[in-house]
């Protein structure tokens, strides 16, 4: 037969089929168990009703567990979206250095509150700080005692590290300008595309461990789909974090 001709269909159900098993009630078990004969065809409204009832139940389910998965993949997706559009436009522009000065500066202001909340030892501080950018960015005598001695305005601190981070950075650019025309412009986007690619990749085996593991958390009366979006921007940023600091320690 083709398809639009004529005819009727038959349809099969065993009382073990998982659709009964789930949806259906004493009633449909007690029916089929009562009127089941071989070769016979079993006809029943009451059949029928419930088979149907149990048909819209899962079918309701399974569009609330798309719904659900849905929901998590556009977590990812935003996410996604966001690192495409930010690796379009290092491709597309000129020159990154607005990106790398950015990236400096941020570094630094996290240097600056991780001093102020003191989550490092101090002299873990001041080598990071010496080191920014690759080059030995040598803090003057003065500097390091008011840091050592908890001695020192943030403020003031952060404006004369951004200073020497340009300072330093702008002597860096000309070196090598100097000796090849244009190279610090390719190694800079060529860096900060290396390292945005690795820590994506991270990243996202990271959400992948991260979505099995919040599953588990509705035993626990939590719902897992919000502690998912919260672990989710908590891990985006600290990728953004490590991409940053990754990129202007290897300049």
């Amino acid at each position: 037969a083709r398809q639009g001709d004529p005819g009727t269909s038959r349809f099969f159900l065993s009382i073990e089929d998982k659709l009964i098993r789930l949806f259906g009630d004493a009633k449909l078990e007690n029916v089929l168990k009562s009127q089941l004969l071989d070769d016979l065809p079993l006809e029943s409204k009451l059949v029928t009703k419930i088979l149907d009832s149990a048909q819209k139940r899962i079918e309701e389910r399974n569009y609330e567990q798309r719904k659900n998965l849905f929901d998590y993949d556009d977590v990812l997706n935003k996410q996604r979206n966001v690192v495409y559009y930010e690796r379009r436009k290092i491709l597309e522009s000129e020159s990154v250095r607005a990106k790398i000065l950015a990236y400096g500066e941020q570094v630094i202001s996290e240097i600056i509150d991780e001093l102020r909340q003191k989550k490092f030892r101090i002299n873990q501080i001041i080598f990071r700080l010496e080191n920014l950018l690759g080059t030995d960015l040598l803090l003057n005598l003065e500097t390091k005692l008011n840091i050592l001695n908890d001695n020192f305005n943030p403020e003031e601190l952060q404006i004369y590290l951004f200073q020497e981070f340009w300072l330093s950075y702008e002597a860096k650019v000309m070196e090598l300008e100097i000796q090849h025309l244009g190279l610090i412009r390719e190694l800079e986007r060529t860096l900060i595309l290396i390292y945005m690619d690795r820590e994506w990749k991270e990243h996202l085996q990271k959400m992948s461990l991260l979505r099995d593991a919040v599953g588990w958390r509705r035993y626990g009366q939590r719902n897992p789909l919000f502690e998912y979006k919260e672990e989710a921007y908590a891990l985006f940023k600290c990728r953004g974090l490590v991409t940053r600091h990754l990129v202007i320690y290897e300049l």
